[in-house]
């Protein structure tokens, strides 16, 4: 049986690798964060980037971090969420409303049916091919804006 802190490090594993290698990407003073279940994730965050690599340096120079949960999602959360990660009442966020990274996905949900019975590594080559058309079109079209 697991210890608490185990079942929730593995719980976020993935999302918290992920982390870890942009911090690593270079020195950031502020740190706006949107992600679903931040306010559930970035509890113990810290603690569980301990089992990382070089965690010494992970932090450095990170002076401000914000966790936000994305507009669409806060409705569902319960009220001390609505005020503690709303990008309405954060200071330096503008309007945004943290939905960005998903939108990809209606565009890429009718390829579904397509690679549902291919195998993994085609399958993931098709949808890479559909996420590379798919940003070379918004790369080309932001000449026009």
């Amino acid at each position: 049986m697991l210890d608490p802190f185990t079942k929730l490090l593995h719980r976020y594993l993935n999302v918290d690798f992920i982390f870890w290698k942009q911090l690593r990407c270079g020195k950031i003073l502020v740190l706006y964060v949107s992600y679903d279940i931040a306010c559930q994730w970035h509890k113990n965050l810290r603690k569980r980037m301990n089992i990382y690599p070089n965690k010494e340096e992970l932090w450095n120079g990170t002076r401000y971090v914000t966790y936000l949960v994305p507009k669409f999602h806060l409705p569902a959360h319960i009220a001390d969420c609505n005020l503690l990660f709303s990008f309405n009442l954060t200071r330096g966020v503008g309007r945004t409303d943290g939905e960005a990274p998903e939108r990809g996905w209606a565009n890429i949900n009718p390829l579904a049916h397509s690679t549902k019975e291919m195998g993994p590594g085609t399958h993931r080559d098709t949808i890479d091919d559909h996420f590379g058309d798919w940003n070379w079109k918004k790369v080309i079209a932001m000449g026009k804006s």
